[in-house]
């Protein structure tokens, strides 16, 4: 049902009828004039004629009644031609509407402190007694409209039916109220809530909503209306108009619709002063006794000038692990504050930046941000295949062994059969089976000879990459890599890198040549200094600048261009290395399934040791760490949490995914999967359900309603109900940013627009009682006239009109004048 409909049917009970005998032919002005005086001419025709009858016979008694049955059928044909007719007249009272508009945004959960006295003076003198300030904002909107000392809503409705909404980005219709004061629950299609009774109604608004938009607010509830009379809308806001038309536009609208617009301010109107936590980065993963930095940006307003502490707390520690002063010299953006920490113990731990609320601060709730950083000890398997003992080999062979978080096993292809491989394992064959590969947690392939591989071979790291979440670093060399892109038994493999090959590559190393005298810079994507196979390690250094000073390179193996879903980190420098897709490709990273793969174009990293190991080791160590990241993280355990994002607003939806397996690490197949997300003592269910032709992985989402640390769990039961395996996911919820960036009371904008509209005009809260009188009864009256049922169009007419001529005709009979 339409709520236009619903407006008609709620008001059928307010119709009255009345029927009318009129003429439906009947002339008017000085036709009625000269029609009545040709009647009253031929009837006093008829009479005098029969006056002056002498006929013998023709008694004067006889002539007397002639005359008046004539008479009388002359009126009857009168009557007859001016349509005698039944009219019924339905009268419908037309109830006029008052719009209360209140703001839902997430700016009215803000609690004010008034720093004004004048300010401060008005919300006691209406509030009940014993609040204290800080106030909040939707609860001082709610205390207006249902006070016991002058209920606004009351007042409202005792001239017209009130609609209540609630709007924030968009109107929603809480209540239409009644004049004879009874409240019926919205029955429109743009209704989710339910109406509170009437008499001593508490209304209480979430303010979650993600935007103010007053323009879309006031348009779509007075058109929702359709004709019913509009007496007057009401806005209860802070005048945040931080979506959709700006105020000027609204008082255009509403002075053109000619719509009375009273309006209350609501919130502290005072400059605001704040400092919050705008952003906290930090590392999902990091291992064991490895330093990660955690870096806090701020912002302030109102407090230039000012010094002050930036906390980090640890786990759930309540005393700072670190604190940094911090001089706020301007308002705006604060240089980013740098934390350095490194842990020994394994597992999630969070880490929370708060800056201490100040007294009179407008926004309590933004000077806090958590992050959640997982440690992670699992020692990573690598198997290192090479086609040659190539100082890349030699270098990495030896980097990856010395380094205690590496497992690493190598594969010489070239080496005698007797020979003394290098690594921590030693292996004196090629793993060739599925079983053999997936113990691995990554590959390194180092210009390997594809003579040795085979489709099945190739097939099996798929699937290690794929479907286990292992990870794949190629790099190029001129002895195999031409041969290695073209071999159709080695195409899984290729398939799987983040570069396409290019189809004319030995033609341009014919070009260039194998071998060159000068060395090219490498150019880094400014979009991948942040990248985590780029990051710095602290005393280093971090960006572009630092990789443009090592050494450059000589031969590299040219592709046609990155893949649609990789990440460029390094570009050649030299401008005639370039193609219709930009410089060539040197170094590129992508996700392949639950895995990640690398590509590196060139095969002198190993030089980069001139200036010292630094860059070198943490590179490879850096780039391995991201590629076994997925597996580490993932596809060892049986049950993966995944979210879109780490930050979300408050009021919008959190997508939850999941990846689960049974037991046997096979995709779990149930038809759904309860989970659960906890803020503070809150703990509430959400259901995941399985992805369409995806096995194993299941989706779900839930509402946040308030702002700080969400974790979100899930338990899998083992065999016998003797094992369980939970997963965690940590989010933060955070109050929309347009809703924050300017939270004080906009009283000039608010009150422009009030003057602006027809009869309009603007409120402060203490003088609310004076907003129902300003609002007229606004009612209409129409009335329909039904089809006229015809009197003289009927059977009995004519039979007058013969008995009237008959008894005419029997009395000349009777007097012998015929």
């Amino acid at each position: 049902m339409n709520e236009t409909m619903f407006n008609l049917i709620a008001q059928a009970d307010r119709v009255t009828e009345e029927r009318r005998f009129e003429f439906a032919a009947m002339p008017v002005g000085w036709a009625a004039v000269l029609a009545l005086g040709a009647v009253v001419l031929v009837c006093w025709v008829v009479v005098w004629m029969y006056r002056t009858e002498a006929r013998r016979g023709a008694s004067m008694v006889a002539r007397t009644l002639l005359a008046a049955v004539r008479c009388a059928v002359i009126l009857a044909l009168a009557a007859i031609l001016v349509q005698p007719v039944w009219a019924t007249y339905l009268h419908r009272w037309i109830d006029s509407y008052c719009i209360v508009l209140v703001d839902d945004s997430s700016s009215m959960d803000l609690r004010d402190r008034y720093r004004d006295a004048g300010d401060a003076a008005r919300l006691k003198s209406i509030m009940p007694p014993g609040q204290e300030f800080p106030l909040r904002r939707a609860d001082v909107v709610s205390h207006l409209l249902t006070r016991d000392d002058h209920r606004l809503l009351a007042a409202l409705s005792a001239r017209n039916r009130v609609k209540l909404y609630t709007f924030s980005d968009a109107p929603e219709l809480v209540s239409t109220l009644r004049a004879e004061h009874e409240t019926e629950p919205a029955d429109t299609p743009e209704s989710g809530a339910t109406a509170s009774a009437f008499d001593g109604v508490r209304t209480e608004f979430a303010a979650s909503g993600a935007a103010t938009n007053v323009s879309r607010a006031i348009r779509r509830s007075t058109e929702s209306l359709g004709g019913a009379p509009l007496a007057g809308v009401v806005l209860l806001s802070d005048g945040g108009f931080n979506q959709g038309d700006p105020d000027e536009v609204v008082a255009r609208y509403v002075e053109e619709q000619g719509i009375s617009l009273h309006i209350v301010g609501v919130g502290d109107a005072s400059p605001p002063r704040n400092v919050r936590v705008t952003e906290l980065i930090a590392p999902e993963n990091a291992f064991k006794n490895d330093p990660f930095s955690l870096s806090a940006h701020l912002a302030a307003k109102g407090m230039a000038g000012e010094t002050i502490a930036v906390e980090l707390f640890e786990g759930d520690s309540t005393t700072p692990t670190e604190t940094r002063r911090v001089s706020l010299t301007i308002d705006g953006a604060v240089e980013p504050v740098e934390f350095k920490r490194t842990r020994e113990l394994i597992g999630r731990v969070a880490y929370r930046v708060a800056v201490e609320v100040g007294a009179d601060e407008s926004v309590a709730d933004d000077n806090s941000k958590q992050r959640v950083v997982n440690v992670i000890d699992d020692k990573m398997r690598v198997l290192v295949i090479s086609g040659s003992p190539s100082w890349e080999y030699r270098y990495v062979s030896r980097l990856l062994t010395r380094d205690g978080t590496f497992d690493v096993s190598c594969w010489l292809q070239s080496a005698d059969t007797d020979a003394v491989l290098d690594g921590d394992t030693i292996i004196d064959a090629l793993p060739a089976s599925a079983e053999e590969l997936f113990a691995y947690d990554a590959i390194v392939m180092l210009d390997p000879d594809p003579a040795e591989f085979g489709p099945g071979w190739a097939r099996s790291v798929e699937r290690m990459v794929v479907e286990h979440g292992g990870g794949l670093a190629y790099c190029a060399s001129r002895k195999h890599t031409p041969q290695f892109m073209r071999d159709p038994a080695v195409d899984d493999i290729v398939q799987m890198l983040p570069v396409t090959a290019d189809p004319e590559a030995d033609l341009i190393l014919n070009r260039i040549g194998h071998y060159q005298t000068r060395s090219w810079p490498i150019q880094i994507e400014p979009e991948a200094t942040g990248h985590s196979i780029l990051r710095q390690r602290e005393g280093v250094g971090s960006g572009g600048d630092l990789w443009r000073d090592l050494p450059g390179i000589y031969w590299h193996y040219p592709v046609l261009r990155e893949r649609l879903v990789a990440t460029v980190l390094m570009r050649h420098g030299n401008p005639q290395m370039r193609n219709a897709f930009g410089s060539h490709v040197l170094c590129a990273t992508q996700f392949v399934g639950a895995g990640r793969s690398a590509f590196v174009g060139f095969d002198s990293t190993w030089r980069w040791r001139r200036n010292g190991d630094e860059q070198f080791n943490t590179f490879w160590v850096q780039m391995l760490r991201y590629l076994v990241e997925g597996k580490l993280l993932g596809s060892k355990k049986r049950a993966t949490l995944f979210t879109e994002g780490e930050t979300f607003q408050m009021g919008s939806a959190v997508g939850v995914t999941a990846r689960l397996f049974d037991a046997r690490f096979e995709p779990l197949v149930r038809d759904s999967v309860p989970a659960y997300h906890q803020s503070g003592r809150r703990r509430q269910e959400f259901v995941l359900k399985p992805q369409p032709d995806r096995a194993g992985w299941y989706e779900g989402r839930f509402t946040p309603d308030q702002t700080g640390g969400y974790e979100i769990s899930l338990t899998l039961r083992g065999s016998g109900e003797t094992e369980s395996v939970t997963a965690t996911r940590s989010v933060q919820v955070v109050r929309p940013n347009i809703e924050i960036l300017n939270p004080q009371m906009n009283r000039a904008a608010l009150a422009a627009l009030a003057g602006r509209s027809p009869g309009g005009r603007y409120y402060e809260v203490d003088e609310i009682d004076e907003l129902a009188d300003a609002i007229l009864d606004r009612h209409e009256m129409t009335t329909v006239r039904s089809r006229p049922e015809q009197v003289w169009d009927r059977w009995w007419t004519l039979t007058a009109l013969i008995g009237l001529l008959s008894v005419e005709w029997a009395v000349r009979k009777w007097v012998r004048l015929l």
